[in-house]
């Protein structure tokens, strides 16, 4: 089985966290017109309530989805912010299709972004 492109792997480095948003990524992108309460999220990809909210929030500051809060709850749709992150979530969750195992082992066994935001803090950077 040929690698994964290491663009689609950069990606998934920089704009997913965890399976979990990978998850409510893909439910998302199937359905790109349908706009999904936190509840019905919820119900797909089976994370608790506090999780839900964070985790779509976290995909909303990277520019992946759009959201509304409607009394208590919040609803979101999928809808990226460029052209160029559409074709990079595309590409990834046509991926995800054909090889989930895979896609689901290199979340696993990345360092955790958090983790990489802090040694980043740390990284020397050359100056310009």
């Amino acid at each position: 089985m040929e690698p994964f492109p290491e663009d689609v792997r950069k990606f998934l480095e920089s704009h997913i966290a965890s399976v979990e948003q990978l998850e409510i990524l893909r439910v998302l992108g199937e359905a790109p017109d349908r706009e999904w309460s936190d509840e019905e999220i919820r119900g797909q990809v089976q994370v608790s309530e506090e999780s839900v909210k964070a985790h779509l929030q976290s995909l909303q500051e990277r520019g992946l989805l759009r959201s509304r809060r409607a009394e208590a709850r919040i609803y979101c749709q999928y809808g990226a912010q460029s052209a160029k992150l559409a074709e990079q979530v595309r590409r990834l969750l046509e991926l995800y299709r054909q090889r989930p195992v895979t896609m689901i082992r290199m979340v696993y066994e990345r360092p955790s972004m958090s983790l990489r935001e802090f040694s980043d803090a740390f990284r020397l950077r050359k100056k310009e």
